[in-house]
């Protein structure tokens, strides 16, 4: 049979003894690379159909698929071994040999591009995968880029990597061919640039889970800086390093400055981030620099006016929402975090037990992104499909039945924060965690430790995290304050964002569909300030809407995938204002 990964997703055949007891085998996510590869790590129920591996923390179930796989274009590899005069000048100009270009086995060709409409000649560095070619990057004239379209994206040079204990990480090819110029050869780079969006990781996670040290080698610009911190929040500071490039902007601007025998004192010389409680001023330059430089930025608006006005969204944040129950909060909550993940990709976790079985909040999840009601009377069949393969790769879930404690839920969201890459995490609510109270602690004192816990770890895995926390019995009519939170005043004083959603009441105390937000705190000026934002709530597509003197101008019931697949369609392109002449 087969058997699928509920952490990085990936499918494998799977051999059972159809035993009616616990089988114990090797992990086909993380044994091929442990040091004992044959230990069983991993336990399998055929009764339930599930398995976990003690490991790797990885939960796996039977596979039945819902939809087709994804299938890649695979590229002709013409096997050309050719470089023209020009493209060797360009690389001997980069300290760059034609020992090393003939070992990547680059080459030069003649390709269509679309930013010149014509056929230009063309660098192409290909990407091998088990020594199969799975995509090709062709460089032009002005820095011009284009991958093959359709291909799989993964990491360039990713089999130099295999049975290494340690990696490099940099931000293009030929910084990749710069380090190894000088000898070392496990060096890899992103298939598209630099910033936050590294997609093409949850697949080959693995690949770095016999890693002692990754050294990230990225640009030092604030494109460069994103990159690095989310490979490092992904990888794991404690094994992570940090290379300077002290006054260039990347590795092969530092070889042609430096030259070959002080480019390989990088490594020697580099940053650790693996220690805990010390934080050294030279470690942070480059962000103090920006900073000096830019002044202080407002965080990310969701493009709803009434909203924008008064609260932006930054990552190492702890949210705290309250309402009296049937307010709308969760629905709020959902409705913000849709907007977050269309617009900036970041993926969620959730833990909802109240939300259960799980096929309602999808409904709901679906009906946000998709604009129409979840029903084949509403939406077609292609609605249906596009959306599941979006939700499944951006939405999860954490709900270990036989364990609702906050360590076993922050122990799920880090592994998802690894393999999935999520950057929000929402507990709804707090009643239904299973708080173990130590002996001899109050409660405002426990919910003080509780809060703290959350604070920590938003600022150390660079994530959002909501917490929907119920307040204490009130009349339907009033507004309650995070004050009013069952428990302590800590919910008050402990987060960064506070707010209460409150659904309106008429004279015959009947909740309307309107609902206003009262944005009671925000920690830092820079994100926003005090207010109240009266929203309208979309019964269509639990969506909501500004609310205007004259009503609702305009309700939006588009579907929010169409934009991004009509981008996906388009070749890929490296933006860049960076001009350069030849190549």
């Amino acid at each position: 049979m087969k058997i699928q990964s509920t952490i990085t997703r990936k499918i494998y055949e799977f051999d059972s003894k159809n035993s009616t007891y616990e089988e114990r085998h090797q992990c086909p996510e993380c044994s091929s690379f442990r040091k004992n590869k044959k230990e069983k790590c991993f336990a399998w129920d055929n009764v339930q159909k599930r398995g976990y591996c003690h490991n790797c923390n990885s939960a796996f179930f039977e596979y039945k698929p819902y939809a087709k796989e994804k299938e890649y274009f695979i590229p002709e590899w013409k096997n050309i071994t050719d470089l023209s005069d020009k493209a060797v000048k360009w690389f001997t100009g980069r300290k760059i040999s034609q020992n090393t270009l003939n070992k990547m086995q680059i080459y030069t060709d003649k390709e269509f591009m679309p930013q010149f409409n014509k056929e230009i000649e063309v660098i192409c560095y290909p990407y091998f995968l088990d020594e199969k070619l799975v995509n090709i990057k062709f460089r032009g004239a002005n820095k011009t880029f284009k991958l093959v379209k359709g291909s799989e994206r993964i990491f360039y040079n990713i089999d130099s990597m295999k049975d290494m204990d340690y990696v490099i990480i940099c931000e293009g090819e030929n910084d990749c061919l710069s380090f190894i110029e000088c000898g070392f050869d496990s060096c890899i780079s992103v298939p598209n640039g630099a910033g936050n969006n590294i997609e093409y990781l949850d697949n080959y996670i693995n690949y770095f889970e016999n890693k002692n040290k990754i050294y990230i080698a990225v640009d030092q610009d604030s494109k460069g800086l994103e990159l690095r911190d989310e490979l490092i929040r992904r990888l794991g500071f404690e094994r992570c390093f940090t290379i300077n490039f002290k006054d260039c902007k990347d590795a092969n601007e530092y070889l042609i400055k430096y030259a070959n025998l002080e480019f390989k004192e990088l490594l020697k010389n580099c940053d650790s981030v693996s220690v805990k409680g010390i934080v050294y001023v030279k470690s942070l330059y480059n962000e103090i620099k920006l900073f000096y430089d830019q002044g202080i930025q407002r965080g990310l608006e969701i493009n709803i006016n009434t909203i924008d006005k008064y609260i932006s969204w930054e990552l190492r944040r702890l949210a705290i929402v309250t309402g009296i129950p049937g307010s709308g909060k969760s629905e709020f909550v959902d409705y913000i975090i849709s907007k977050l993940n269309i617009l900036y990709g970041w993926k969620v976790a959730y833990f909802t037990p109240e939300n259960y079985p799980l096929n309602y909040h999808y409904a709901k999840i679906f009906e946000k992104i998709i604009g129409k009601k979840f029903h084949k009377e509403k939406s077609s069949e292609y609605e249906f499909d596009m959306a599941i393969e979006y939700i499944n790769d951006n939405y999860y879930y954490i709900l270990d039945e036989e364990n609702f404690t906050l360590d076993a839920i922050l122990k799920a969201a880090k592994s998802l924060i690894r393999h999935r890459g999520i950057k929000i995490l929402v507990i709804d609510p707090y009643n239904k965690i299973d708080h173990q109270i130590r002996e001899n602690i109050s409660e405002t004192t426990y919910i003080n430790e509780f809060l703290d816990k959350l604070t920590l770890f938003c600022r150390l895995n660079n994530i959002l995290i909501f917490l929907i926390a119920h307040p204490r019995k009130m009349n339907k009519g009033d507004v309650p304050s995070l004050y009013d939170v069952a428990g302590s005043a800590h919910f008050y004083n402990k987060c960064d964002y506070g707010f209460t959603v409150h659904r309106i009441v008429n004279e015959n105390n009947i909740m309307q569909n309107e609902i206003d937000v009262y944005w009671q705190k925000i920690k830092f000026k820079h994100l926003g300030e005090q207010g109240i934002s009266n929203l309208v709530y979309n019964y269509t597509n639990g969506r909501f809407e500004e609310k205007t003197t004259g009503g609702v101008n305009n309700w939006d019931n588009s579907n929010w995938l169409l934009p991004k697949e009509i981008v996906l369609k388009n070749e890929w392109y490296e933006k860049t204002d960076e001009i350069e002449d030849a190549f």
